[in-house]
């Protein structure tokens, strides 16, 4: 037999509780900040200190589960009949346990399905804590399993519904107008939600189903995900090597042209304010740091977030110039090494003289995209083409895929270079095709068209051969042969070889004149 009882709980006396004796017994009176008057005993705790003793609001349930362990449970029921209907429940899923109808998981599922989902949302984001999850992607997946349980009045697991999700989403997501990659980040996390509910967990970079079961099967296995391709709502354009010039030296520039231009009075616009040796040499170390920063992200395509974290003692100085990932830094998790360009390499090694290994390598502020925004107005750069395509932070990642693709570099070693796991996310996402030269490709391809030949005053017309360059054939019908140049295709049409130079001229801060 079971039953059910309120627990009774010692805390500290109130500050504003008056202690009087009774019959006896010492007792306390206060007034809580909302409702009526309370009454306790008070009672000597561990450490010596006054407390009291109080019951708990809610019935406990106490009795024996079907493996024969003693079970106390909360039935969050303050009416105690409402409570006896709760143990009762609980105990004919232990006598179906002990009769073998149902086995020790499917009863442990059976309590899950009645827990408060918001406590099942905690436990899995505390999971994530423990696999070391970016602590960004953390809150992302806690705010949205929140905000969607909320609209879908997912109050407790055996709520979860397929149905009601996808009618949520159009709801909210869809007709609000949000983007398709918005959208398939709320699928995401509740496909991920749903298999750690269902027991699926990762150790190390392999899977298994050997978890806490809270429910049988995942009801969101069936969300289906929209096509972002069609619904890009940010497309980032790639910088030309003229752009790039350009924005190189606003950068170096501008904090110095900034902090000598007058902002108010007759001569406002005027840069002609007075600045210390002192403030210029800061200045323009800042403008230095900030072309750097343009500069790796560019020739390395690192994310904000990697250049961020970035420390001396991940740059390597020998045969090979490398930046090292740290693994807890990198989107992947996984880890790389990431080569440098030789004159890279040396400017990289002048602004870290003099610096610790623990120290960061460059100081990226998180409001680094308004950064870039008045460089490229300093340069003369649009933001938004034609086409309304956007240059931003991330965006300079575009640029680096762009650039080795136009170089005719081969797709796999353009993957790589970028560290993705699908070729096509190179080749189609980050890579700008109007800035590839396929008019040089197209003229790179064999003629076969036959030249044509005005017919003579004898109404006869010459006959033209197209050479077959399988066959032997004479220096006439070399004449015939395009004289154009002809390149290799390696996986996609290669153009003329060419290299993003930056010289080391565009590598210095240039002073500006007092």
């Amino acid at each position: 037999m079971g039953t059910v009882y309120k627990k009774t709980v010692t805390r500290a006396l109130p500050n504003n509780a008056e202690v009087f004796t009774r019959k006896g017994k010492q007792y306390a009176r206060w007034k809580p900040k909302t409702g009526r008057a309370r009454k306790a005993v008070v009672v000597q705790r561990s450490d010596g200190s006054i407390g009291i003793r109080t019951e708990s609001g809610s019935y406990t349930a106490k009795y024996r589960d079907g493996q024969g362990i003693v079970r106390e449970v909360s039935t969050g029921c303050r009416d105690e009949q409402a409570a006896r209907y709760k143990l009762a429940e609980f105990m004919k899923i232990a006598e179906h346990v002990k009769s073998e109808i149902l086995s020790p998981d499917q009863a442990a599922i059976a309590e899950h399905q009645k827990s408060p989902t918001a406590e099942h949302i905690a436990d899995y984001i505390a999971a994530l804590r423990q696999r070391d999850v970016n602590a960004d992607r953390i809150k992302t997946t806690e705010t949205r399993l929140t905000e969607s349980a909320a609209g879908c009045e997912f109050r407790r697991l055996i709520d979860l519904n397929h149905d009601k999700m996808v009618s949520w989403l159009h709801d909210t997501v869809v007709t609000e107008g949000r983007s398709a990659s918005v959208y398939n980040g709320y699928v995401a996390v509740w496909k991920a939600f749903g298999n750690w509910l269902a027991g699926k967990r990762k150790n190390g970079r392999k899977f298994h189903w050997n978890g806490d079961k809270r429910i049988l099967k995942s009801p969101f296995c069936g969300l289906a995900l929209r096509d972002e391709r069609e619904d890009r709502r940010r497309v980032a354009r790639s910088l030309t090597e003229n752009e790039l010039r350009r924005l190189l030296d606003a950068a170096a520039r501008r904090p110095l042209e900034d902090a000598k231009t007058i902002r108010r009075g007759p001569n406002k616009g005027q840069r002609t304010a007075k600045v210390t040796d002192a403030r210029r040499e800061e200045l323009e170390r800042l403008g230095r740091e900030r072309q750097l920063i343009y500069m790796v992200a560019v020739l390395t395509g690192l994310r904000a977030n990697e250049l961020r974290t970035l420390r001396v003692a991940d740059l390597s100085f020998g045969d090979v110039p490398f930046v090292k990932l740290r693994s807890a830094n990198e989107k992947s998790r996984k880890g790389s090494t990431v080569p440098l360009r030789s004159d890279l390499a040396a400017e990289l090694r002048k602004w870290i003289d003099g610096k610790n290994p623990g120290d960061l390598i460059f100081v990226v502020p998180h409001g680094f995209l308004r950064i870039m925004n008045r460089d490229l107005e300093a340069a003369g750069i649009p933001k938004f083409d034609e086409e309304n395509r956007v240059a931003h932070v991330h965006g300079l990642r575009t640029t680096f895929g762009t650039h080795l693709s136009a170089a005719g570099i081969s797709p796999r070693v353009a993957q790589a270079a970028m560290r993705h796991s699908d070729i096509k996310l190179t080749m189609g996402t980050y890579v700008d095709a109007r800035l590839l030269d396929t008019a040089s490709a197209v003229e790179s391809l064999p003629s076969l068209v036959a030249p044509t030949v005005a017919p003579n005053s004898d109404n006869r017309v010459q006959q033209v051969s197209i050479c077959d360059k399988s066959e032997s054939y004479d220096d006439s019908c070399q004449e015939q042969q395009n004289p154009a140049k002809t390149t290799v295709l390696e996986g996609f049409i290669r153009v003329e070889r060419r290299r993003l130079e930056l010289p080391t001229s565009a590598l210095r801060t240039q002073r500006s004149p007092n």
